[in-house]
């Protein structure tokens, strides 16, 4: 719901003001979250009075609503344009943006271009913070985008898979299948919660000789 009032907000400035003067260029990044508050700031009354029509590029939509993205934008009379890609150089003296698309072609390369601004906004959010815990970055999936909630699903079904293969003895399955979440906060108690009804409702049906070897442990992290 934090996400959706992120684009409400995003319609209402625009429906606020004179729209032929406006032009919006949403860059989706590779750091999630963020929010709208600079945008009243950027484009107040007095800039709207302008006569030539200027560029807003809003760095940052929250990546978790990728997808419905260009769905909710298709549907609204303002002129705006999306671009999921990273920005990696700002040229605040030319009013630059440098970005890198985050899909690589066939030859592995990704493809990059300039976007010209009037206004920047930068609300990008922040990145996951392990509070120094030891061995997460290198062993952890982390639970912030889309990506993550989708290797982490393709994670758990693999570790079923690998558990049921029959030359593997019980006290290897039963570590195989010992699920860990580092952060005893509401995310990490809800994902908890989640991660049962999918072990429960779902996957013991495939899974049923090893459904009872199925550990799922919550470790509260500490603050350093």
């Amino acid at each position: 719901m934090r996400s959706f009032t992120f684009f409400e907000r995003v319609y209402r400035a625009f429906r606020d003001h004179d729209q032929s003067q406006l032009k919006l260029v949403l860059l989706c990044t590779t750091v999630s979250g963020g929010g709208l508050l600079a945008y009243g700031e950027a484009v107040g009354a007095s800039e709207a009075a302008v006569t030539d029509k200027k560029k807003v590029v809003v760095l940052g939509t929250a990546r978790s609503i990728v997808e419905p993205v260009r769905n909710i934008f298709r549907k609204k009379k303002v002129d705006v344009e999306y671009s999921e890609a990273e920005c990696v150089k700002i040229d605040a003296a030319n009013r630059k943006v440098y970005c890198r698309s985050n899909r690589s072609n066939n030859s592995n390369v990704k493809e990059e271009f300039v976007v010209d601004y009037d206004y920047l906004i930068i609300a990008v959010g922040a990145n996951v913070n392990t509070f120094n815990t030891p061995g997460v970055v290198e062993n952890c999936h982390f639970l912030k985008e889309v990506e993550d909630a989708q290797k982490i699903r393709r994670t758990v079904i693999d570790c079923f898979e690998r558990a049921s293969l029959p030359s593997l003895s019980e006290e290897e399955n039963k570590r195989i299948l010992h699920f860990s979440i580092v952060g005893g906060g509401q995310t990490g108690v809800e994902f908890a919660a989640a991660l049962h009804d999918f072990v429960i409702e779902d996957l013991v049906r495939l899974y049923p000789g090893i459904k009872d070897l199925v550990k799922i442990t919550l470790l509260p992290n500490e603050m350093h």
